[in-house]
């Protein structure tokens, strides 16, 4: 019998899917249209409304919607297998799937792209912030920037961390933690209306032990625009991982800029544990890059040498946040799927993030222009 099929579901809706899809592919090209009206425009509105709607929830509900569409998959998938009766008719009909798959790939492109991937095809923040990044021009100017900062920040490191004992500042539980960093986005801004987080959503994981597997310290979900945050983190990690978050909650989708970000609400924050954990973070990607550089180029007896500099120089009482910190993360070390980090790695890659894991350190680049135009003591809540 003849079944008629509207107009809408045979032709106009294939159509408009083709259309957006199209947009999707030639958006990388328009980075300011895509701040303008994706970013600053369809992007900021729909998430607000979604934190609204959201975000007086109790629970993450964002990390529930993961876990029921990994099990809603696994039971389709084992569904039309079953209901293939002979293996031969998965060949006869496999012409057919991989159509329907690809069509499937293309909706759920299309879809990720409005909901969140077009966020890392803006411009960088640098220009917002007026900040000149220059790359080293030989690996000697490289390694006397990189000791620079990374002894600045030992300086510092040791400075707040003497502050934080000497007033007994240090947050005792997750709740107080997230106000003091949603206080200090609110704070900030003022200065900066682009970082004011309307009806903010920040949660806690609800099932934190799979991070364990899957290598998540916090993430963004785009379908509930929460932050989902592991409450078992060590307690100095915390206030820099929320502010991260939140960071993506406003559509800096890269991990650079995610980082910077955060970099700049800490720095300017009145909050010495907030700082505190920023420099703690920044301090292991400066060192990071210091001894990678010194390895490459003077080799291991170096290498040894300046982490044994560096530890003579940070207080006992850092040394001693960073060790726990450290062994929070060896416990975990042999738990993690494998596959995760090369599957987020390669995520990365696909959306302009050319050096995948690697650009979450990128951001010293944009934190050394930050600190010598404002030089500390120039920044505006200071």
């Amino acid at each position: 019998m003849y079944r008629f099929r509207p107009a809408w579901s045979k032709f106009i809706l294939p159509t408009i899917w083709v259309l957006l899809f199209a947009v999707c592919i030639l958006a990388p090209n328009y980075p300011n249209l895509v701040a303008t009206y994706y970013n600053q425009g369809f992007f900021k509105y729909w998430t607000i409304g979604l934190r609204w709607l959201f975000g007086s929830l109790p629970f993450a509900l964002g990390e529930l919607v993961y876990v029921i569409a990994i099990i809603l998959l696994i039971i389709n998938v084992i569904r039309y297998i079953t209901s293939l009766k002979r293996l031969n008719q998965i060949w006869q009909k496999i012409g057919f799937i991989l159509y329907k798959l690809a069509w499937l790939g293309i909706r759920l492109f299309v879809v990720f792209q409005f909901i969140w991937g077009f966020n890392y095809m803006q411009p960088d923040p640098t220009n917002a912030f007026n900040l000149k990044v220059q790359t080293p021009k030989n690996v000697q100017i490289a390694q006397t920037e990189l000791n620079q900062l990374t002894n600045e920040l030992i300086q510092e490191l040791n400075q707040t961390r003497k502050e934080l004992s000497k007033n007994n500042e240090i947050a005792p539980n997750f709740e107080q933690t997230l106000a003091k960093v949603q206080d200090a986005y609110g704070r900030i801004s003022k200065a900066y209306p682009k970082l004011h987080v309307q009806n903010q959503s920040v949660k806690k994981a609800i099932f934190p032990n799979l991070g364990d597997y899957i290598g998540f310290l916090a993430f963004y979900q785009p379908i509930t625009a929460e932050a989902i945050i592991r409450s078992d983190l060590p307690m100095m990690t915390q206030p820099y991982t929320i502010a991260h978050e939140m960071a993506h909650q406003l559509g800096y989708a890269s991990e650079t800029e995610a980082n910077f970000i955060a970099f700049v609400v800490a720095n300017e924050a009145n909050d010495p544990m907030l700082r505190y954990s920023m420099l703690l973070q920044m301090f292991t990607y400066a060192q990071d890059a210091q001894l990678l550089l010194i390895a490459g180029t003077k080799g291991f007896d170096a290498w040894k040498v300046q982490i044994a500099e560096n530890k003579a120089i940070l207080s006992p009482a850092v040394l001693k946040d960073r060790a726990e910190i450290k062994a929070f993360f060896v416990a975990r070390a042999g738990k993690q799927i494998q596959a995760s980090n090369e599957l987020y790695d390669q995520f990365l890659k696909w959306n302009q993030q050319a050096a995948g894991l690697d650009s979450y350190a990128d951001v010293l680049k944009w934190v050394r222009a930050y600190r010598l135009k404002t030089d500390s003591s120039t920044s505006y809540s200071r």
